[in-house]
């Protein structure tokens, strides 16, 4: 079993089956869960001169994080959230190397069979290449 699972998650819904897996793989009273959302920096809009509206998304994806959140206390796993603001591949990769984190779990998109080359883009094939732990991708 994982100690330490790292699910980054944005502000869609279809990470339900990627929190199953989380608590499927942290045993109740053994391990952690760190739900993850990164405010991506608009470029040209740094957080300095826009506070008020990066203060905005981040309560908006807090409140996001507690739903999934609730899952997890329902089966009695520990869990915590963290919001930060940068460039989401990077901070997810910095988040599970600084947390210590034994696996993230990820949403992958299917790949469509007539036009392959478009997954090598995705977020999950980014933080997959940097990511300082192993990934578990979830379609």
């Amino acid at each position: 079993m994982f100690h330490k699972v790292l699910v980054p998650l944005d502000l869609t819904d279809k990470h339900g089956p990627a929190i199953d897996l989380a608590l499927r793989l942290v045993r109740p009273g053994e391990g952690e869960v760190i739900l993850l959302h990164v405010v991506e920096l608009i470029p040209g809009l740094p957080l300095e001169e826009e506070r008020e509206f990066y203060t905005r998304l981040e309560q908006t994806a807090r409140a996001h994080l507690k739903r999934y959140g609730e899952r997890l206390s329902q089966a009695k796993i520990s869990w915590r959230e963290v919001v930060i603001c940068g460039n989401r591949a990077w901070e997810i990769a910095r988040q599970a190397a600084d947390g210590g984190a034994d696996l993230i779990v990820l949403t992958a998109p299917r790949i469509d069979p007539d036009n392959p080359a478009a997954g090598w883009a995705s977020m999950s094939y980014k933080v997959s290449v940097l990511a300082p732990c192993p990934v578990l991708l979830v379609k």
